[in-house]
């Protein structure tokens, strides 16, 4: 309703000038306004309850209106803008650039400044390009944007220092011995309600972990049961020793959630957690935190994160990054890797994707030697690159990959794109929106193009990334995985077990069943200090380490 009202204002504007009072009959607002008698007042009404014009209607039939235009255009839409930023809601920005042009660009400016001096004020930052967010419940999703809040809603009972060690969270301290592993929750923690964690909200908590369906439900097939046994300790029992169990409670999947809920209008809900922020809005355009004024541990720098879904081409048009950024400096592993799946109804036969991956191996190591790996230890290729005849290959190839953001990630697809189609192959690229789900695409694609972080310390990483990995999630069906995971089984009961998880790598690499390109181990900076407005979609430190300089 708001831009019909500026449409109405600006048609106003093309026949009288601003900030003079006009006499005025009902035919010349009715030619103005390009409607009827009858509408002319209702408009009217509504422009002046807006604040934007002053009109006084006549008294008696012959007799002129007395009108008033109070705002600019510009002004109009600035006012506009602003009530809806500080909404966390960008809908109409699109539609108002496409609408009034450098006007609106103009307007958006002065409404982001506005807004951004606003929220130095009060200690809190908007973040206008953030990725769109389903859910963030730790059990139901791998997308990166979704367990960055999740972080900072939530808690895990153990954490993992830069080193790799295991550190106390909502565990003070914990046990483990063969299959059973004991831990002893913190003390005088209080949940986003008010109420303290009790030990049953941990015990339900981990139960969903044990018997849920999402993302992770293959990796927590070790565990079979958890009981509390205290009113501050609880036991959790394996099937089977498994040695990078206490890692797994490290995991952001694996945050601590309670059995209440919040909820937003019917539409969105969270579990109330324990985390440096609480969710105090959700709605389709954006996500607002705020600081949990009770957190146990270090309390959040801000007070309040706005998470605004606003169109990519918004970072086009307003930028007020701060241009100092003080940044935190963080060492990553990751995997740049191709799964292949053999399906029906496919246009590629196997040996034609063997023919390919073998080309794709050959020239990754031409495309970037450095960071060209040969499998998931990051072992750099180690035989020379040749220069082979590019193959001739006929068919059509579907790949299936995430909606990159990060800028090597995006060089690093349509490099592949462009090694594909070299070979006389024809390319289709699926986009997968919620790449936590990878199985939904695997009777609609041949091949998944993902990046997975690849956990510390490596022996734990490795494993994870064999029981949970989204490619292989992507490749096996239900079968196929049950054998892969009893093969994982059988391994981690080995003494050798770091060297028999390698060894089941290996032969999938074999197989074909994955294709390693490559690593992404490198130092990453993530912007710690921000102004009141950001415009960027990624690089940001956890969101409870924000600060605004003052």
């Amino acid at each position: 309703m708001n831009d019909v009202n500026l449409r109405h204002l600006d048609q106003l504007l093309k026949h009288f000038e601003v900030h003079l009072s006009h006499s005025v009959g009902l035919g010349e607002l009715e030619i103005a306004l390009c409607t009827s008698k009858r509408n002319v007042s209702i408009v009217m009404k509504k422009l002046s309850e807006q604040g934007w014009i002053e009109w006084t209607p006549a008294v008696g039939r012959s007799n002129p209106s007395k009108l008033t235009i109070k705002r600019s255009l510009q002004q109009a839409i600035t006012e506009l803008l602003i009530s809806e930023l500080n909404k966390g809601s960008f809908k109409l920005v699109s539609r108002l650039v496409d609408l009034y042009g450098s006007t609106a660009v103009r307007a958006l400016t002065l409404a982001t400044e506005h807004l951004n001096q606003e929220n130095e004020s009060s200690n809190a930052v908007l973040i206008a390009a953030y990725p769109w967010v389903n859910t963030i419940d730790p059990i139901k999703t791998f997308r990166h944007a979704e367990l960055h809040i999740a972080k900072s809603v939530y808690d895990v009972l153990l954490v993992q220092s830069p080193d790799g060690d295991l550190m106390p969270s909502l565990a003070h301290d914990w046990v483990m011995e063969d299959k059973i592993m004991t831990l002893w929750l913190r003390p005088g923690v209080y949940r986003h309600d008010g109420e303290l964690l009790q030990v049953k909200d941990v015990v339900w908590s981990i139960r969903r972990l044990i018997e849920g369906d999402g993302p992770i439900k293959d990796l927590w097939q070790c565990a079979e049961r958890v009981d509390a046994v205290a009113p501050n300790c609880l036991v959790i029992t394996l099937k089977y020793a498994n040695k990078f169990f206490p890692y797994m409670l490290a995991m952001s999947n694996a945050s601590i959630v309670c059995r209440d809920i919040q909820n937003f209008d019917g539409q969105y809900s969270y579990h109330i957690g324990t985390g440096p922020f609480k969710i105090e809005r959700w709605c389709q355009d954006s996500i607002q935190l705020q600081a949990h004024k009770d957190y146990f541990s270090t309390r959040a720098l801000l007070e309040r994160v706005t998470l605004s879904y606003a169109d990519v081409d918004m970072q086009h048009m307003i930028s007020f990054n701060c241009p100092s950024d003080q940044v935190e400096i963080q060492s990553i592993s990751s995997l740049f890797y191709l799964t292949y799946r053999e399906r029906l109804g496919s246009s590629i036969s196997r040996e034609t994707w063997c023919e390919l991956a073998d080309y794709i191996h050959q020239q990754k190591q031409l495309y970037d030697p450095i960071n060209a790996v040969e499998s998931l230890a990051f072992e750099p290729c180690k035989a020379k690159p040749e220069i082979i005849a590019c193959p001739s290959l006929r068919g059509k190839i579907v790949l299936a990959e995430p909606r990159w953001t990060i800028p090597y990630l995006i060089r690093n697809s349509q490099w592949l794109h462009d090694v594909i189609r070299s070979t006389g192959l024809e390319l289709e690229v699926i986009i997968v929106d919620n790449i936590s789900h990878p199985h939904l695409v695997s009777e609609l694609a041949d091949i998944l193009l993902i990046e997975d972080v690849i956990e510390a310390p490596i022996d734990y990483g490795t494993y994870e990334w064999l029981s949970v990995s989204t490619g292989l999630r992507f490749s096996f069906d239900r079968f196929q995985m049950d054998e892969h995971q009893a093969r994982i089984k059988r391994a981690i009961s080995s003494e050798l077990a770091s060297n028999e998880l390698l060894e089941i790598e290996r032969s999938l690499r074999l197989s074909y069943t994955y294709l390693p390109l490559f690593c992404g181990y490198e130092e990453t900076s993530k912007t710690q200090q921000v102004r009141g407005v950001q415009v960027r979609n990624t690089g940001y430190s956890d969101f409870y380490r924000l600060w605004i300089a003052q």
